[in-house]
């Protein structure tokens, strides 16, 4: 039995949609006829209306809260500020546009009865463009490979946690978070439920493709050595290639110096053809190899520093 439950929602531009996400997530609470129920707005530096939207609806509900931070860190910061000041037993977190269904909350409880502590939304359907449902299919196969965790493909942030799971969340000092991996780090008994993901109910889209790759890539450096391994391999092949191909130049010198063989019969290419081909092989690979360790590399600056991941500005009780 669920008593009270706490729904995250990041916002950031997101004037057109509130007050319908607002709307739909309190007939969505009501049906499920829980005592207590708080839902937090994350503003996440919006540049439209969006705050003046929340604090109207805060005054006509408490137990609507906003966190109005400085200025916008990020989707992922958003949720980590809603996981650390909810309070409820539950916790839920979704989009703000629209995209991740209110009413599909109903399902995520009904898998919490079942002793579930996790239950995440897997997107059967989603109504974007085939260009983008290429790249998040390729994602989450490339992802589900490379990760040394088990990850849910098709799973997004939409979820239904416990108490015991966010705690464990807020106890993570990571600064590159990646919050659906980090749910699946953590484990506990998880369960997906499909759903359609709708189109976004107003406005525009605040995620850019720069962003969803950059996204993908702190999913990918965050939980696997894999790429740093590949590195490795790849090395020790094209040193053993060299070193193969360095034998058989200086057996080919050898066998002319002591005429053993005439080599000159073979009538090898002149010029720089093949030399350009393989310096210009391993420069290729050395940038590609050098872009990887510099990804690790990044997030460990970033690690040291030890800077906040977001900045409050305003919290409206």
């Amino acid at each position: 039995m669920i008593d009270s439950i706490s729904i995250v929602i990041p916002s950031y531009n997101e004037s057109a949609n509130i007050n319908e996400v607002y709307k739909r997530t309190i007939k969505a609470i009501e049906k499920l006829s829980i005592k207590k129920y708080e839902i937090i707005f994350i503003e996440n530096g919006s540049k439209d209306n969006s705050l003046d939207l929340l604090k109207k609806i805060n005054s006509e509900n408490k137990s609507v809260k906003v966190i109005s931070l400085s200025r916008n860190f990020g989707y992922q910061s958003a949720i980590a500020v809603g996981l650390k000041y909810s309070e409820n037993d539950y916790v839920c977190v979704m989009d703000g546009d629209l995209q991740d269904p209110p009413e599909i909350i109903s399902k995520f409880v009904d898998k919490i009865k079942e002793g579930y502590d996790v239950v995440y939304g897997i997107r059967s359907k989603r109504k974007t463009s085939l260009l983008n449902k290429i790249f998040y299919n390729l994602f989450y196969e490339i992802y589900s490979k490379l990760s040394e965790i088990d990850v849910p493909k098709k799973g997004g942030d939409f979820c239904l946690m416990n108490r015991k799971v966010v705690k464990n969340l807020n106890s993570l000092s990571e600064k590159n978070l990646f919050i659906r991996g980090l749910r699946s780090w953590v484990g506990f008994k998880q369960i997906g439920v499909e759903y359609e993901r709708d189109e976004r109910y107003g406005g525009k889209t605040n995620f850019s493709f720069f962003g969803a790759t950059a996204l993908a890539l702190d999913g990918f450096v965050s939980f696997s050595l894999i790429p740093l391994r590949f590195i490795l391999i790849t090395g020790i092949f094209i040193s053993f290639l060299s070193f193969l191909f360095f034998l058989f130049l200086f057996s080919v010198k050898i066998f002319h110096i002591f005429g053993i063989f005439d080599f000159t019969s073979l009538q090898l290419p002149r010029g720089l053809t093949f030399t350009n081909s393989i310096l210009s092989l391993s420069l290729g690979l050395v940038m590609f190899t050098l872009g990887i360790i510099g990804e690790y590399v990044g997030r460990i600056y970033f690690e040291v520093k030890n800077r906040p991941n977001y900045v409050i500005n305003e919290i409206i009780l």
